[in-house]
């Protein structure tokens, strides 16, 4: 029996969102009148991610993957103006972060913004396998805004120039004949 070496190639997809704005976190939703209420700041933000989103699809001539997928975020909010000068050095060095808004909230509007049946990245959040998530105070001369960083492997099919991105891993894989 010979062995053949198959080789299968997969383009690790990457995705950078900036959302600009004070970063919005999941609320409960509010019940009253018979109706349920959702926050309008968390709608208007899962819409401008969604659309910053679609955008940026649309600009690599992507479709939404089906793929494993991991997502990195990172939220910078505003500094208080109340804090002294040295809380506010330590609040951009890191040392101190935002009480309020739990990380897992802050996350879950993203989620719900970027997936669906129509969604502009993914089919359902099922598909994410890796979640890094942080928040802080913004840097020097920064505005209070949402990083995110969306990343997928293509699953070998389409390596065409347009689809490739950061990196190309080749992966060796002896069959028996």
């Amino acid at each position: 029996m010979t062995k053949k070496l198959a080789q299968i190639i997969m383009t690790v997809v990457t995705l950078n969102l900036t959302i600009h704005g004070d970063p919005v976190s999941k609320a409960r939703p509010r019940f009253g009148k018979g109706r349920v209420h959702s926050d309008p700041k968390q709608k208007q933000f899962e819409n401008n991610v969604r659309q910053i989103a679609w955008v940026e699809m649309q600009k690599r001539r992507l479709r939404p993957s089906t793929f494993r997928t991991s997502i990195k975020m990172t939220s910078f909010f505003a500094i208080p103006k109340s804090f002294s000068k040295k809380r506010i050095l330590e609040a951009q060095a890191g040392v101190i972060i935002p009480p309020r808004h739990d990380v897992d909230n802050l996350i879950k509007p993203i989620l719900d913004a970027i997936q669906g049946p129509h969604g502009p990245v993914l089919f359902n959040d099922s598909q994410v396998w890796h979640i890094t998530a942080c928040k802080r105070y913004v840097d020097v001369d920064m505005v209070p805004q949402t990083k995110v960083v969306i990343q997928w492997d293509d699953g070998g099919y389409n390596c065409s120039p347009s689809r490739t991105s950061s990196s190309t891993f080749v992966v060796h894989d002896e069959q028996q004949l």
